[in-house]
């Protein structure tokens, strides 16, 4: 008799072994077949900082008493997320960096290394060397951007929230980031799990349309799922998250801050921004009526106006 248990339990080890190392490499990922091309963008660049490749997009021919303007998207994004501030910022004569965070965007779908701030500053290092900064970060990237600030003080002439916190969240959930490193057949279930329930044409509509207020366009469509559909992107973003979890933006107050938050917003609604000037009173909050989460793309003139005059607030 207890050599028939022993047996049973063997092979119940073997099966859970095999469902759990195996059986994701045999599964198909429907959707996840994206690649990075070689050039997403006509002012697509490559730079690799501590072994990561990343991918930012650049328009630095500009007069050099101007201060550079580095773009940080937020969760899901990428320097897609910021095309109409690009082509306003260059039009009305600012240096601009867009940065993508890996491993969103066109970045390398590498989880570790050194946290997303230290990377952005060792490209502005690298490609824009001395110059004085302004920092702008779209939700997620709003931590970010708020580190950056409190890590250059001096080098840092502004700093931009938009519908976002400067402290980052922990969002490496109960799953552990280092489990998925140690255990590759675990990423694998990630990525199974999320070509399955998340990277969905349907889905992803969805959620843009939650972020919007309005229903995408195809083009936008486009712009945001390709990247989703690069492989790799899930384990290595539960990996990245491990690091970015640790980092705190202690001191960011030291720059001048403004907010600018869409009324309608369903992600990070209005009460956070309003919640943030009511501990920091000295913050201006700019509010754009009638748009969501992403007032850049969604409504970009007036975005621009407000970037713009923060930039410039004496134009004569």
């Amino acid at each position: 008799m207890l050599r028939v248990v022993s047996f049973v339990l063997l092979g119940l080890l073997a099966l859970l072994g095999f469902i759990v190392l195996v059986l994701p490499w045999l599964l198909p990922r429907p959707g996840l077949d994206g690649q990075i091309p070689e050039q997403p963008f006509a002012d697509s660049q490559f730079e690799i900082i501590d072994g990561t490749r990343l991918h930012f997009r650049a328009r630095l021919a500009e007069p050099a008493d101007r201060p550079l303007v580095v773009l940080l998207h937020g969760f899901g994004g990428s320097t897609f997320s910021w095309n109409a501030t690009l082509d306003a910022l260059e039009q009305a004569g600012y240096p601009v960096i867009a940065v993508d965070l890996p491993p969103f965007g066109y970045s390398e779908r590498r989880g570790t290394g050194l946290a997303w701030a230290a990377l952005v500053s060792g490209l502005v290092e690298q490609v824009a060397p001395g110059t004085e900064r302004v920092w702008v970060g779209h939700s997620m990237g709003a931590s970010v951007a708020a580190t950056l600030a409190a890590n250059q003080p001096d080098s840092s002439s502004h700093l931009v929230i938009v519908a976002g916190t400067p402290e980052p969240r922990d969002r490496s959930g109960r799953l552990s980031p280092g489990l998925i490193g140690a255990v590759p057949a675990l990423g694998r279930w990630v990525e199974v799990i999320a070509a399955h329930r998340l990277i969905d044409e349907d889905n992803i509509r969805n959620m843009l349309a939650s972020a919007f207020g309005r229903a995408p366009t195809d083009d936008e469509f486009r712009g945001y799922f390709h990247p989703l559909s690069i492989p790799g992107t899930y384990p290595a973003l539960l990996r990245r998250f491990g690091t970015e979890a640790e980092l705190s933006s202690t001191g960011w107050q030291m720059v001048p801050t403004t907010l600018i938050w869409g009324s309608e917003d369903r992600w990070v609604p209005l009460e956070v921004g309003e919640r943030l000037q009511a501990a920091y009173p000295e913050l201006p909050l700019r509010l754009i009526d009638q748009t969501g989460h992403n007032p850049m793309e969604t409504e970009p003139e007036r975005f621009q106006a407000i970037l713009l005059e923060l930039l410039n607030p004496d134009p004569g």
